[in-house]
């Protein structure tokens, strides 16, 4: 049986250490994407129960603008189309 050929430990290492980079590298924007879509999916809930909010106060309120800082409300009074 041939004695198997081995690159020297210099030329090894310079192919181990960019393989590992890129594969730690991968990793990292795995985990980036992970809390990314977690992100989105915390915004939509976010953005739904708003939304649940609006309509509550809408129920309540009729069309309103709301100061969210003070809570207080104005009703939204909408302009007549004119007809030329």
């Amino acid at each position: 049986m041939a004695k198997a050929k081995k690159l020297s430990q210099e030329e090894l290492e310079g192919v181990q250490s960019p393989v590992n980079n890129i594969n730690n590298l991968y990793m990292s924007i795995g985990r980036t994407m992970v809390g990314a879509l977690r992100s989105l999916s915390e915004l939509d809930a976010l953005e739904k129960t708003l939304q649940e909010a609006r309509e509550a106060l809408e129920a309540k309120y009729g069309s309103v603008t709301i100061n969210l800082v003070t809570g207080e409300y104005e009703e939204v009074v909408e302009e007549a189309e004119t007809v030329e």
